[in-house]
């Protein structure tokens, strides 16, 4: 089931973050445009947090649980912020160069590259990437 997560579920949502030095909590006293859809059966299996802004939405992170990767649930992430959305003008993320299944699940949803955004992760390149949904 994809739903947006609640606020009893943030230190569940961390613990997947971890990797990323992400604090939800925090996060989200900081930030008003902060949204988040959780993929949950039993467990939290996966976790979209994006940013919807006025009329687009910026995807800040996509995980899956690595006990349940390759199964398909960052695709189905994707596509029900996608076909909830269809009001916005766009979405668009930044995803490190070297991430090429990242890249693919990206390209695979529709995401175009767009631009080059030079050392955006310290010493390394991102791809800006978008998606217009509504028009």
């Amino acid at each position: 089931m994809i739903r947006e997560f609640n606020l009893n579920e943030i230190n569940e949502i961390d613990s997947l973050l971890k990797p990323f030095n992400y604090n939800l909590e925090k996060n989200l006293k900081n930030n008003i445009f902060l949204k988040g859809l959780v993929y949950i059966d039993e467990i939290i299996m996966g976790v979209l947090i994006y940013d919807l802004i006025y009329d687009r939405i910026e995807i800040e992170y996509i995980i899956v649980h690595s006990d349940y990767r390759r199964q398909g649930i960052a695709t189905k992430l994707l596509n029900n912020l996608i076909d909830n959305n269809k009001n916005r003008s766009n979405i668009t993320l930044e995803v490190r160069s070297s991430n090429v299944p990242a890249i693919k699940l990206y390209e695979n949803n529709g995401f175009d590259k767009v631009a080059i955004r030079k050392n955006y992760y310290g010493n390394e390149d991102a791809i800006l990437m978008m998606r217009k949904v509504g028009e």
